[in-house]
């Protein structure tokens, strides 16, 4: 992370920003934050990000402290300070700071709320890894699917990051969560499809699944293409006996799924529904309805 950021409406080099020790986010994980893909200078998705940043912030109770149309020209004036072609870029926003600087929780307030925005250049993902696919294990922990925080992407990402430690220590790629009642929901970073007879599955937010940007966009185009799609709640046998399965966000677009816990999906590489949908999402973003 470098270049220039945003804080709460200035433009500083990024080893001069500072957030204060009371903030709510980092005292309590009060915040929400939205990873956005650059392509060609662009950020295709980001009206759908915002759109999710707005219903999260609806549910922990924060109050944005720019508009829509005013996050969207930070956003812009990110890519062109940064000369940003390829890359990401995050959207952070927090209860901000509390009671004099004490942090006491859930005192956050419209005029309190912290807002900054930085970014990291470069493809997030080596062209090598979309050929052979991601490997997962099984996390250790469940996803609360009865949480509203299932359904808003906060910074209380404890849970997945020490999954995705699992997963390294394991050598694989990826950890995926079940829920409460066992039922398949998520990866720690990642959604979840299959193939199923030849329909394309994937578990339903009510199933702790987050409903993530490039997966509603990778339902749409699937849906336009003709292919029959399905949410809901799936045991983790489905997965394993599926014909293909691939994983979705919105750094890495529609990434294969090879294996989960040593065994093999399908013949162990993409298939060709995870091929169609690759590239009918790469096509989308570049050519799409992008916003400059």
């Amino acid at each position: 992370m470098g270049g220039v950021v945003f804080l709460n409406g200035a433009w500083l080099p990024a080893g001069e920003a500072r957030v204060g020790i009371g903030d709510q986010g980092f005292l309590y994980g009060a915040g929400l934050f939205e990873t956005m893909r650059v392509a060609g200078g662009r950020v295709p998705l980001l009206d759908r990000h915002l759109e999710r940043l707005a219903r999260g912030a609806g549910v922990l109770g924060i109050a944005l402290p720019l508009s829509a149309g005013a996050l969207r020209q930070v956003i812009a004036e990110a890519v062109r300070r940064n000369r940003l072609e390829e890359g990401a870029l995050r959207l952070t926003v927090t209860g901000g700071p509390a009671g004099g600087g004490l942090g006491r929780a859930g005192e956050w307030d419209e005029h309190g709320a912290t807002l900054f925005v930085t970014v990291r250049a470069g493809r997030p993902y080596p062209d090598e890894l979309y050929g052979r696919g991601f490997t997962a294990v099984w996390a250790r922990a469940r996803r609360n699917h009865l949480s509203p925080l299932c359904r808003v992407k906060s910074l209380n990402y404890l849970d997945s990051l020490l999954a995705r430690r699992e997963a390294r220590a394991a050598g694989a790629d990826e950890a995926l969560f079940l829920n409460g009642e066992g039922k398949l929901a998520e990866g720690a970073a990642t959604n979840v499809f299959f193939v199923a007879g030849g329909r394309l599955c994937t578990p339903s937010p009510e199933a702790g699944a987050l409903p993530g940007v490039a997966r509603g966009l990778v339902l749409e185009l699937a849906r336009g293409a003709g292919i029959e799609t399905e949410e809901g709640a799936y045991d983790p046998d489905a997965l394993l006996a599926a014909e293909e399965a691939f994983l979705t966000n919105a750094l890495m677009g529609v990434m294969p799924l090879a294996a989960v816990a040593g065994r093999p999906i399908g013949h162990g590489g993409p298939g060709p529904v995870t091929r169609r949908l690759q590239d009918l999402f790469e096509g989308w973003m570049r050519f799409g309805d992008m916003i400059s």
